[in-house]
């Protein structure tokens, strides 16, 4: 057995969990509206800020709506480095419990992302997007805003999600579509 087989990766990562303090990552100067569970991993270089959100007035002018509400990460998450994360215009953003987020992700303004989700790098979360549990979100896929994905769902990389996407399907493409349904493998997350 080579030291690249999965049996020695997993013994590898669990000693180096035992060997460097997890709170060693943790970011603790995070605004006070981001509320924390425990054990949660937010690497340096992640940015809590408002969200982008503007209203035409009568004049056909934009502009920006204050940002009054919240950021809720509950237990056992990890947030990679350049990650944004908007605040809610009114409600919260919301990251459930085990969720992994990649590097150079945006979560934007009242999306809500289920629990033990597999957030890939460079995925951006449109505001008000909804995603289900156990999904995995592949590297450059874009979820347009107030998109629900159902709990269980694969999407590819690189996928553009523009329509909801009921529980248990597998989309890719542009835009997404489900190729499978019901049938598809099961997704061991974690």
């Amino acid at each position: 057995m080579s030291k690249y087989d999965r049996p020695e990766r997993l013994k590898f990562c669990l000693e180096q969990r035992e060997v460097y303090d997890p709170k060693a990552f943790y970011l603790s100067n995070h605004p006070d509206w981001v509320h924390l569970g425990s054990n949660v991993m937010i690497h340096e270089g992640v940015l809590f800020t408002d969200g982008f959100g503007y209203a035409k007035d009568g004049d056909g002018k934009w502009l920006w709506i204050p940002h009054s509400g919240g950021c809720i990460i509950e237990d056992d998450v990890d947030i990679f480095p350049m990650t944004t994360i908007n605040r809610g215009t009114i409600s919260n953003t919301f990251i459930g419990k085990g969720t992994k987020i990649d590097h150079h992700c945006h979560i934007g303004h009242n999306s809500s992302i289920g629990e033990n989700c597999i957030i890939g790098a460079g995925v951006i979360i449109c505001g008000g997007a909804s995603i289900g549990d156990n999904l995995w979100v592949g590297p450059g896929s874009k979820i347009l805003n107030k998109v629900t994905i159902g709990n269980d769902c694969y999407v590819g990389m690189g996928s553009n999600v523009v329509h909801d996407i009921p529980e248990h399907c597998m989309v890719k493409g542009n835009p997404a579509k489900c190729e499978y349904r019901d049938e598809l493998p099961h997704l061991k997350i974690g």
